[in-house]
C-alpha cells in the first residue's frame, strides 16, 4: 500500500481533490480519471451508504486518485469498516479536543500504535501481507476543526501523535464563530484560519480546506494549503448543466435557477 496523496502533503506539494456525495459508481470512476490527487467519499452528509462505499472505492482502483472517506462520527467501528473497505485516509468530523484526536488516530492504526482490529479484506486482497506491514505508515488520519471548542484546542489537536492533517470545514466553522454561514471575509474567520494554519505548521502537520468554488480552492492552494477540495460531484453536475443551458440560449421561456455551491 502506498498513499501518494499523503506523501505529497508531507512534502508540501499542493494537492487538489474532489468530494463524492452521490452513490453513482460511474461518476466516481470518471472523476478519478480527471486528474484529482484524491477523492473523498462522504458518509456524513453525502447520499452514500456503507454498502455503496464497497462498490465506489473499487471503481477508482487503478487510478492515481487516493480514496478517502469522511465517516459519520469519531467511532472506531465506522473508521475500521471504512479502512477495511479500502480507504487510504479517514476524515473525522467535529473533533474538539486532543483526546478526541487521539481516539481517531488510534482507530486508524494497528497495535502497537493503535487499536484498529485486523481484518483488512480489500487491503489484503490487493496487497497481501504487505498491507499489514505498511498500513500504519500509509493510512492518513485527518481530523476536522469546525467548532469554537475545536479552535480553542487546535494547538493540542495538531500536536496529537498519529494525526496526519487537519481539515477545515468552513461552513460549520462560521456557525461556531457566530458568523453568517459563508462569511469567509469576516476578520474572525480569517483569524481562525490563521490560527489553524499556524498550529499545523508548528506541529509539522498538513492542513486542508473544503473549497466552495474552484476559484476559492485555487486561491487556497496558492496560499499554501496542502490539500483542497475544488468541488463536489453534485456541484460539477449542476454547474455543468447550467452552463450548457446558458450556452444553448436557455430552454424556451423556462426560467432556470442559479446553481448552488455544495
Amino acid at each position: 500500500m502506498q498513499n501518494i496523496s499523503l506523501k505529497k502533503w508531507k512534502s508540501g506539494t499542493a494537492s487538489p481533490g474532489a468530494w463524492i456525495c452521490l452513490s453513482e459508481v460511474h461518476t466516481a470512476e470518471m472523476l478519478a480519471r480527471m486528474g484529482f490527487d484524491w477523492l473523498c467519499f462522504d458518509l456524513q452528509h453525502g447520499l452514500i451508504s456503507e454498502a455503496q462505499l464497497q462498490a465506489l472505492i473499487p471503481a477508482i482502483s487503478g487510478t492515481d486518485a487516493t480514496p478517502i472517506v469522511r465517516v459519520v462520527s469519531n467511532d472506531a467501528g465506522q473508521i475500521g469498516r471504512a479502512l477495511d473497505a479500502g480507504a487510504h485516509g479517514i476524515i473525522v468530523p467535529m473533533v474538539n479536543s486532543a483526546e478526541e484526536a487521539r481516539r481517531a488516530a488510534s482507530a486508524c492504526r494497528y497495535p502497537m500504535e493503535g487499536t484498529r482490529s485486523c481484518g483488512p479484506l480489500r487491503g489484503f486482497m490487493l496487497d497481501g501481507p504487505d498491507y499489514l506491514r505498511s498500513a500504519n505508515a500509509e493510512v492518513a488520519c485527518i481530523v476536522m476543526i469546525e467548532t469554537s471548542e475545536g479552535l480553542e484546542q487546535v494547538e493540542a489537536i495538531a500536536a496529537t501523535p498519529g494525526v496526519d492533517a487537519i481539515f477545515i470545514g468552513p461552513m460549520d466553522l462560521c456557525f461556531g464563530l457566530g458568523l453568517v454561514p459563508g462569511d469567509f471575509g469576516a476578520p474572525a474567520f480569517a483569524a481562525a484560519i490563521a490560527r489553524i494554519r499556524a498550529a499545523c505548521a508548528a506541529a509539522d502537520k498538513a492542513v486542508g480546506l473544503f473549497g466552495y468554488s474552484p476559484e476559492l480552492a485555487g486561491q487556497a492552494l496558492k496560499d499554501g494549503f496542502n490539500f483542497v477540495s475544488v468541488g463536489t460531484d453534485l456541484g460539477f453536475l449542476r454547474q455543468g448543466t447550467a452552463s450548457a443551458i446558458a450556452a444553448a440560449g436557455g430552454l424556451g421561456q423556462q426560467e432556470t435557477r442559479k446553481p448552488g455551491g455544495y
